[in-house]
């Protein structure tokens, strides 16, 4: 049986793809890396903590083909496929596979706790992860080297993020719990 996405799963994802572009926009630049200070990971985490994971696919999949197809939804502003395959590429292919973990694994209650531990513990490492490999398979660059370059010095800042998202992600879940039992009404 072939499930269809009704009109509030559609709108959760719209408005998920949407804000994954807003914070897109908010970054700092570094002058050490290539890669940007963003709010990227708190998008995405929120995408990961409060959709399900069918529906935090679809929404990481329709950031990636908009960016892919040239809308500047990229970090700062950018996009194309030079962008989604370059050196910070395994960022954003980190967000797909850390979206869908994060959902599976958050569990059916809302919790701050688990939500943070989720994020950190698997979000991360996932994110960090592929942008490793893809630094290392852009530049040639040993492990060690795109390790220190891409994931060390962003480390700390993602973990508060990650805290950021999680208290973010139990009001919105809350929210949304009884906006969702509102409209059954």
């Amino acid at each position: 049986m072939k499930k269809h996405l009704n009109v509030y799963s559609m709108a959760q994802i719209a408005l998920s793809v949407a804000l994954i572009c807003v914070c897109s926009y908010l970054v700092v630049p570094l002058p050490f890396t290539p890669i940007v200070l963003s709010m990227h990971t708190v998008a995405i985490n929120l995408v990961g903590l409060t959709l399900k994971p069918r529906h935090a696919t679809y929404t990481i999949l329709i950031y990636l083909l908009m960016g892919a197809i040239g809308l500047p939804v990229f970090s700062g502003g950018s996009s194309g496929l030079a962008k989604l395959f370059g050196p910070t590429g395994g960022f954003y292919f980190g967000f797909l596979l850390a979206v869908i973990a994060m959902s599976l694994l958050r569990g059916k209650k809302n919790s701050f706790w688990r939500f943070t531990a989720v994020s950190i513990g698997c979000g991360i490492p996932i994110e960090h992860l592929l942008a490793v490999a893809f630094y290392c398979i852009y530049n040639g660059a040993n492990l060690k080297t795109a390790f220190m370059t891409v994931s060390v010095p962003f480390i700390p800042g993602d973990i508060i993020k990650c805290f950021l998202s999680a208290l973010i992600a139990v009001a919105l879940n809350k929210a949304l719990s009884k906006a969702k039992f509102a409209s059954n009404m």
